[in-house]
């Protein structure tokens, strides 16, 4: 999401050149038996990084697209999904081309499967979204989970819990790779399964608090933000090859999504549906703070959603870490060096969540801009690229017609959708009443 390096990252990327047979920096990795993640895992992973912020803001999203919003989080499910698999191929097509690069650990491999698709110029773009797409999702964690902190302890502001939650992250921020925490996402998802039941159970409890909820038509406008909102819940394609890069077997990677996004739309539908039928339109931003949050079952949901967003701030965190400490060629151990930097990248979030403390305005800018990037437009045609370019040295390879055709049909709704909602986002977070909302100009939130 956010880019303070992109100078040392331009200078890096000048030194390589398209006809060198080499990765550029960061690709090598150690040779050697691959240890690390199952595919059960993996698809522990995937739900986790997924589903720490999406589905607190899915009846919101479908409230503002009407009851096709419903139809629509299938259809990004499946969309989504189907992209993340054919990413997976992607990078199990580098390893069988470059063997010598690819086969052991990458700190960058989204940016290495753009190089070697689309080239140098397609890696710098893929770069910038991917830093933003996770630097922004992150910042959404942080503020989900200041707002949630403050609402279990009323004493300090949502704007206090932000600079709270941030020095507390900190030494988190500091591990390795995904294999290094792997109870995270177990924690993670156990503490979101427990949440979407509660407020399952709470939100029909309390029907009777709203007996004539009112569904209105959407707009062009709040069918964006809805578009935006969902498409975050699903979000999550960016970090796919470097939890893919910590699998044993990554030729598996396929497996894991396809039993991670079942697992991810089995927990959004009832929540969802129940949220948006129960409350209608008056459904807010945050579906768990619209039940009632003095009873001690609410207070717990609050608690298992904190603890899952810790998980998943740690889990969608690591990729950035790894990114711009390949940038400053630090070494892949802990040292100082990847304290300072990681720590850095937290702050800046800090300082962006006491900007905009509105969740809902980034997670709605970054879903229609570089999340529908990063997941429905770039996966499709790099992977299309990868096959499309043939040598009789390697592997063959063909793309069928249908899957062609789904794989277009994928990067048109991206590219529409993606462009709409980011125009109807950023008039958002630009409104005066956007502005007003700030820490920094009344931090008494």
């Amino acid at each position: 999401m956010s880019q303070g390096s992109t100078v040392s990252t331009v200078s890096e990327i000048n030194k390589m050149s398209m006809e060198e047979a080499s990765a550029p920096a960061g690709a090598k990795g150690e040779e050697g038996e691959q240890k690390g993640l199952g595919f059960a895992m993996t698809a522990f992973f995937l739900v986790a990084q997924m589903a720490g912020a999406g589905f607190l803001s899915l009846p919101n999203a479908v409230a503002n697209c009407g009851w096709l919003g419903l139809i629509m989080m299938v259809v990004f499910c499946v969309g989504v999904g189907f992209s993340g698999t054919r990413l997976g191929r992607s990078w199990v097509i580098l390893e069988e081309r470059w063997p010598e690069q690819y086969k052991g650990a990458c700190r960058q491999p989204y940016m290495e499967i753009a190089y070697r698709a689309l080239g140098i110029h397609g890696r710098r773009i893929t770069m910038l979204c991917v830093a933003i797409t996770l630097v922004g999702g992150t910042t959404v964690f942080l503020i989900l989970l200041a707002s949630f902190m403050a609402a279990l302890v009323t004493q300090l502001s949502t704007c206090q819990w932000v600079l709270v939650c941030g020095a507390v992250l900190m030494p988190c921020t500091w591990l390795g790779t995904p294999k290094d925490f792997w109870q995270a996402s177990v924690l993670a998802v156990v503490s979101t399964v427990l949440a979407c039941v509660v407020i399952f159970v709470e939100v029909l409890i309390e029907q009777p608090k709203h007996p004539n909820p009112f569904y209105q038509n959407p707009t062009v406008s709040s069918f964006a933000l809805g578009f935006g909102a969902i498409l975050f819940a699903f979000g999550g394609a960016s970090a796919f090859p470097t939890i893919q890069n910590d699998m044993r077997d990554r030729s598996q990677f396929g497996k894991s999504v396809v039993f991670g996004f079942a697992a991810i739309l089995s927990l959004y539908l009832p929540v969802t549906a129940a949220g948006y039928a129960v409350q209608g339109i008056d459904v807010g931003d945050n579906i768990l703070l619209t039940v009632d949050t003095s009873k001690g079952i609410v207070k717990a949901a609050i608690v298992m959603e904190v603890i899952n967003l810790l998980g998943t701030y740690i889990i969608s965190f690591n990729p950035i870490g790894q990114m711009f400490e390949d940038m400053a060629g630090i070494e892949m151990k802990f040292g100082w060096k990847r304290c300072l930097i990681r720590s850095a990248i937290l702050v800046f979030e800090v300082v962006i969540g006491l900007a905009v403390p509105d969740f809902g305005k980034i997670l709605n800018l970054i879903g229609g801009s570089t999340i529908t990037i990063c997941s429905f437009v770039l996966p499709p045609l790099m992977y299309a690229k990868l096959v499309d370019v043939k040598n009789p040295n390697w592997p063959k390879r063909e793309i069928e017609v249908w899957e062609r055709v789904l794989l277009w049909m994928i990067v048109a709704v991206g590219v529409v959708g993606g462009v709409t909602t980011t125009v109807v986002a950023f008039k958002e977070i630009l409104s005066p009443n956007s502005i007003g909302l700030s820490c920094f100009i009344d931090f008494s939130l």
